[in-house]
């Protein structure tokens, strides 16, 4: 009797068994194929990467196409992978690479398990084709073992960066089906299916920029002829990477006025050749033969400014106090500089000139010229320097010459008490005397006439004895060796009435 209740409850609990293990089956299974239909987050399933947001014009973009089985089938809250019978996912492709770039290859990484149609459309530069991922029960550890048991499979296209600009990966679509047949544990199989599209934009990546090396240069160069200058580029970019050695290539627009001595990464040597203004650009040629330039550098080439120094800004013609005739001389040395003042190491030949016979030059050099005082100037003389080659490169002295008087001229005259000149008219030997100052004094009839500032004041008829004294320019001459004062005498005889002939010389005449 206890044998056949042991017998009965057995039977009972293995029939209990059996049903809870279908339900729960039943319900997982249920779940599963639920959530997955029901999924609302699928651009994890095929997921676009680029391998960079940005590159320079030539360099090579990969564009891979991730397919996650793993992300459609949530393997970690659903039953184990080898769960699944059979695994199909049919993939049809319809991307279109943006004008710009160009398709270098196509490649899978797993072509045992992989196969396709894919090709690219240089006219319609579109990417279109099937690509199909077969697994059975068999074959899915080896599909899976190569990747630490994440089932993905990877399309790879590599593109080549033809020019500048941004690029959209955003018209095309990618639709995909899939069948997951899973076996349920003697229950029957069910099958995860479905079938979506995807736009471009909804699977990852989409943007890529593509750049030219960005060089900037100085806007202005300024060189001395035969000097030897540089220009240094700065290399930029707003994301992509800078190449470690960039070559640039220099374009001298004009190699008359300059030519390049070297290059070395990007810095350039000239060597002014001739004066004038020329451009240099500086050009880096991508991998693809592309171009990018600088802006250009406009190079101007001078000639040294020049400069003359000269301490004697005033030269003495006269007769000394021994009786010889002194022109003094000047020596006036010309430098050529360049920037902060400093002189060239190689002078360029020059030449001297003066625009006024009161000077003279007696010896030149390049850089050098000793000049003479030649007679009583009306003003600054100008003592012009100028480069033999380059007359138009000029710098100027002013040097006044001055002559003191040898001889003076002072006649005896006749004045009128009305109408007639009060200025007594001196004459300097020589005529080209130009310091001409002097003194009167009356010595004898101090009643007849006055003299105030050079002037002769008329008082009464009579006759009147002057003296004159030319200027001491002693002060001019601190060793005490100029010129020597003149002093001689003359008379004035004022008569009543008017001057029949004013302004008419009369004959001197003996007074006495």
């Amino acid at each position: 009797m206890k044998r056949q209740l042991r017998s009965k409850y057995g039977f009972l609990i293995v029939v209990g068994m059996i049903l809870l293990l279908f339900a729960y089956t039943t319900t997982w299974a249920k779940n599963d194929d639920k959530d997955i239909k029901k999924k609302e987050d699928i651009t994890n399933e095929v997921i676009r990467e680029i391998s960079s947001e940005a590159v320079l014009v030539g360099d090579t973009v990969t564009v891979e196409y991730r397919l996650s089985l793993n992300n459609i089938l949530d393997f970690g809250k659903g039953p184990n992978i080898n769960s699944y019978k059979t695994v199909q996912w049919s993939l049809d492709f319809n991307e279109k690479i943006p004008d710009g770039l160009k398709v270098e290859s196509i490649s899978i990484n797993n072509e045992s398990t992989v196969s396709h149609t894919l090709k690219y459309n240089s006219s319609s530069r579109t990417l279109a084709g099937k690509v199909n991922v077969i697994c059975g029960k068999n074959e899915l550890q080896s599909c899976t073992k190569h990747f630490d048991d994440s089932f993905y499979e990877t399309v790879t296209v590599k593109l080549t960066a033809d020019k500048p600009g941004t690029y959209k990966f955003n018209s095309g679509t990618i639709s995909y089906s899939l069948t997951a047949d899973h076996s349920g544990n003697g229950h029957g199989s069910v099958k995860h299916d479905r079938s979506i599209n995807l736009t471009s934009d909804q699977i990852g990546d989409s943007l890529l920029l593509v750049e030219e090396l960005n060089i900037q240069l100085p806007t202005e160069l300024e060189l001395y002829l035969n000097d030897i200058g540089n220009i240094n580029a700065e290399l930029s970019t707003t994301k992509a990477t800078i190449p470690k050695d960039v070559k640039l290539k220099w374009v001298i627009d004009d190699s008359k006025i300059v030519k390049q001595t070297s290059a070395a990464k990007q810095s350039l040597s000239l060597e002014a050749l001739e004066v004038g203004t020329t451009t240099i650009q500086a050009v880096y040629v991508h991998s693809n033969k592309y171009e990018s330039k600088s802006q250009p550098v406009t190079v101007k080439v001078k000639l040294p400014n020049l400069a003359i120094d000269s301490t004697d800004k005033v030269l003495w013609v006269y007769q000394n106090k021994s009786g010889s005739l002194v022109k003094q001389q000047a020596v006036l040395n010309l430098t050529q500089l360049v920037e902060d003042n400093k002189v060239v190491n190689n002078p360029f030949d020059a030449t001297w000139e003066v625009n006024s016979t009161a000077l003279s030059i007696v010896s030149s050099q390049k850089s050098a010229a000793t000049v003479q005082a030649e007679h009583g100037s009306t003003g600054n003389v100008s003592v012009i320097a100028s480069l033999v080659k380059y007359p138009g490169q000029t710098n100027t002295s002013l040097i006044e010459v001055k002559e003191y008087p040898q001889r003076v001229a002072t006649p005896n005259v006749v004045l009128y008490m009305s109408n007639s000149p009060y200025e007594y008219p001196v004459k300097f030997w020589p005529e080209t005397s130009n310091v001409t100052e002097y003194g009167l004094t009356v010595l004898e009839g101090t009643d007849v006439l006055k003299v105030k500032d050079g002037v002769l004041t008329l008082l009464k008829p009579g006759i009147a004895k002057i003296g004159l004294v030319t200027e001491n320019v002693d002060r001019f001459f601190p060793k005490g060796d100029g010129p020597e004062v003149i002093s001689q005498t003359f008379y004035v005889r004022v008569k009543e009435g008017t001057d029949p002939n004013p302004g008419t010389a009369e004959p001197a005449i003996d007074f006495y």
